[in-house]
Formats: C-alpha cells, structure tokens, sequence
C-alpha cells in the first residue's frame, strides 16, 4: 500500500516518537498529536533526524481539545492514523480508574466515531495490549477470550470493542496490534529496563514488586515499528496482530540480573528488593506470533543487543538523564 501522509495521537510517547522517527526515515509526512508539550531532545527519537522538517507537532488533549484535533485531521487528510493515546500505567489504574476509561475508552470512541466515512482514511491502527487477555500460562492466540484483570486493561479492552463496532457496521478499516513489553533508547525513565540502568548506575536499590517473578516478553520498539509498517501494508481491517519476540520471555529477576551482567556488575543481589505485587498484575503472559509471521514479520534485535544501546545511550546523556525523574508521575 503507498500512503504519505501519517496523523500520530500519543506521538509523545516512547512508542509514539519512535515511529515518527521510523516514518521520517522513510521520508513520510507526519502530524504529531500529544497532551504533553514537545519532548525535549534527550528523550527524543527523530530530534537529529535529517527529514524532521516533514514533522508537525501540536500539543492537544484528546479529552479536552477533540474538535481541534479533529479539525487538524481533517484538514491533513491522513492515509493513516495510529493511535498511541492511553493511560498506560497499569499498578495506578487502581487509584483513579475513572481518568483511564476516560482516555483509553472514551477518547477512542469520540475521536473514532467521527472519522467514520472518512474517504482519505485507508488505515486506522489501534495500539492495544495484550492484557486484555488476562494472565495465562498458556501461548495466546488474536482470538483468545478477553480477561482483563485491571482497570487499564478493562478500559483499553472497552475502546477496542467500540472500534469493533464501528469495522461490523461501518467497514471501519480498524487494525489492532498487541505487543509484548517494548524497551529500548529514549523509554521513560520508570520502565523496569532503563530504571535497572539508572539505578545501578547510581548504586540505589530497585524493588521488583510480586517479588520479580512475573514472567515477560521484551521486545525491541525497532522491531515493533517494522512490525507495524507490515500491518499497515499487508494487515487485514478488523483483525488483531500479536507482536513479541518469544525468545525473550523472562522473569523480571532475571532481567534485572541480565542487566547486571552486561555491565560487569559484581554483587548485583545488593541492588534488588523483592516486594509483593498490588493485586491484578498479571502474573505471565506469552503471545503466539504465527500471525504476523505469516505476512512476513521477524525480529531482529536480541534483548542482549538492545539491552547494550540502552546502555549507551543513558551513558552519553548521564548528566542529564541523572537529574531527571526517575519514577512514574501520574498526570490526569
């Protein structure tokens, strides 16, 4: 499918910046959309990109600025839209559910309703998760039965219903995509892989809640970009698409001592605390991929090779990535 022109919603985000980096390489036009103002250049995937002229960026709430962002839409008649926006933390989705089925469902549903018809739309992508489907020691499949065991679940599960809806009705061109735990250069500071990074670096402990026996895949966001660039191409409307590299399922003790390792680090117990988990985490999660496999998707970054670029990258910006946030703070 040739497409030029690409409307990101969630394009702050550490998924978000990473495919308007992708895209950019590719020499696309790109409408940026976030709540937050523009990311500063540290975090930044596309700052140094050579086509960063071909981005334009606006600073909107999907709850609170929709006919704005609607307007934008309209006027640059995107091929595509990809649709990062979401209350995304998952241990605080139990303190204020209501701001998550604010955004994640409700968000969805005013914004998607009214591109129904749209004639320069080919393609609306919805970046879902897979814990929709719950907690399984079982390989899921797209059409596993939904059992989400937490409010951001619940709440991203209730939108991607909603866009079902309008593809049963309306041929909607709805595609979802399901992805495993996405690390990788430029990940908010908070996430287990670069937190583990910052806190040896600065010989602090880090607690690993349910005691670091959960059981995750980790894949690479370059892996995830590709993945979804096939999706738009080659993904069929109505249909979801599992995305993980399942040779990376592992403990989040285990991870943090993978990391330890690659940075030589000597007595890497001294930096962990095991602490129990707040109820609803899923436990394990492992997603089939013969989906995506079948129109031609293969990762390519091991987690030992992205594990190092992360490295190097918190490394060159130490002095600035050091006086930084280091934990997640909740924005309604």
């Amino acid at each position: 499918m040739y497409f030029k022109k690409i409307l990101i919603l969630g394009a702050n985000s550490f998924s978000g910046n990473s495919l308007v980096n992708y895209y950019l390489n590719k020499n696309k036009s790109v409408v940026g959309i976030s709540r937050s103002t523009k990311i500063n250049k540290i975090m930044s995937s596309f700052s140094k990109n050579k086509n960063v002229k071909n981005y334009k960026f606006y600073q909107l709430d999907i709850n609170k600025d929709l006919k704005k962002i609607l307007s934008i839409t309209n006027s640059f008649k995107p091929d595509i839209i990809i649709n990062y926006t979401a209350q995304g933390d998952v241990r605080h989705s139990w303190n204020n559910p209501s701001q998550w089925y604010q955004t994640n469902c409700i968000g969805t549903v005013n914004f998607s309703s009214e591109l129904i018809n749209k004639s320069y739309l080919r393609k609306y992508v919805a970046i879902s998760t897979p814990e929709v489907f719950g907690s399984s020691p079982n390989s899921i499949i797209e059409t596993n039965n939904f059992n989400p065991s937490t409010p951001y679940a619940a709440s991203k599960l209730a939108g991607d219903l909603h866009l079902m809806t309008l593809f049963k009705k309306y041929d909607f061109p709805v595609v979802f995509t399901r992805s495993s735990n996405v690390y990788g250069p430029h990940q908010q500071l908070y996430r287990i892989i670069p937190k583990t990074i910052i806190k040896i670096m600065r010989q602090e402990v880090i607690d690993l809640h349910g005691k670091g026996r959960g059981r995750r895949d980790f894949i690479n966001i370059e892996d995830v970009n590709r993945a979804i660039h096939l999706i738009i191409n080659k993904g069929e409307n109505g249909e979801s698409y599992n995305i993980a590299n399942n040779s990376n399922l592992i403990s989040i003790y285990d991870l943090v001592k993978k990391i330890s390792l690659i940075m030589e680090v000597k007595n890497w117990q001294r930096y962990i605390k095991l602490v129990d988990e707040n109820f609803g985490q899923d436990h394990i999660y492992k997603l089939n991929t013969t989906k995506i496999r079948k129109i031609g998707w293969k990762e390519k970054v091991t987690i030992e090779s992205g594990i190092k670029q992360t490295i190097m990258w918190i490394k060159k910006y130490w002095k600035y990535i050091d006086k930084m946030p280091h934990e997640y703070i909740h924005k309604a």
